[in-house]
């Protein structure tokens, strides 16, 4: 028989440990607004990326009324298709966010106007929208680089579990200014299942990242685990990539 008050306690138990939780997950987010919801890509090739990068800081007044929580702009470096490829993203709270920015994008007449400004030095290949799985973390940083690979694991749980072994094994061993994310793409064509994202300060530190894994074999042995549980990749390129508006 249950004592009295054994149920009000668990109880009590129970909410105490939701809402420490959720204080927890509150927190967290404050303390890292990217790494969760999600972002949107434009993807793009301009005639001048600099000059197509620097244009969309005078926009600052579009990202705030789409609610936009930080937004860049990344140039293909390595592995491009063509010269000037580029990818403009922005980082909102939720993928309900980022498909009511669409939403706004395809009606405003505001923005088609920018647009339409845009249309003789750049030329817009597609949108996608990727939910953040396991987000940006670290600082915030006006310029930086990142390697983009889009995979389909065999195994998605032990290729997850593995990405996040190769990005402990690379903190332990000194490089604690990298980081691995991972986001999966909804509703963005004909896509892979998983896109992760090594970010480094910049270009060179993230060609040492690479260096180490033919070097050293700690990075080796975490590797192994991730290549055994994808096939080739779908898609490998690397960026170098600039702020453009926060509003954090």
């Amino acid at each position: 028989m249950r004592r009295k008050g054994e149920f009000k306690l668990k109880n009590v138990f129970l909410v105490s440990s939701v809402m420490s939780f959720i204080l927890h997950a509150s927190l967290h987010a404050a303390e890292a607004p990217l790494s969760s919801g999600a972002l949107t890509i434009l993807n793009l090739v301009a005639d001048n990326p600099a000059e197509y990068a620097a244009s969309q800081r005078e926009n600052v007044e579009i990202f705030e009324d789409l609610g936009i929580t930080l937004a860049g702009a990344c140039t293909a470096v390595s592995g491009n298709d063509s010269l000037g490829e580029m990818q403009f993203f922005s980082f909102l709270p939720s993928v309900a966010d980022a498909f009511s920015m669409w939403e706004t994008m395809a009606t405003s007449s505001a923005i088609r106007e920018i647009q339409d400004d845009y249309s003789t030095s750049r030329r817009l290949l597609n949108n996608e929208t990727w939910q953040i799985v396991d987000g940006y973390e670290g600082e915030l940083m006006e310029t930086w680089a990142t390697r983009v690979v889009e995979v389909n694991p065999t195994n998605s749980s032990a290729y997850i579990s593995a990405i996040y072994s190769l990005e402990n094994a690379y903190y332990e061993n000194g490089f604690n200014d990298i980081e691995f994310d991972i986001y999966q793409p909804i509703a963005s064509g004909m896509q892979s299942l998983y896109n992760v994202v090594v970010v480094a300060p910049s270009l060179r530190r993230l060609g040492e990242v690479f260096d180490a894994l033919s070097a050293e074999s700690w990075a080796q042995e975490a590797y192994s685990l991730v290549t055994s549980s994808r096939p080739s990749l779908v898609s490998d390129k690397a960026y170098l990539c600039e702020q453009v508006y926060s509003s954090l």
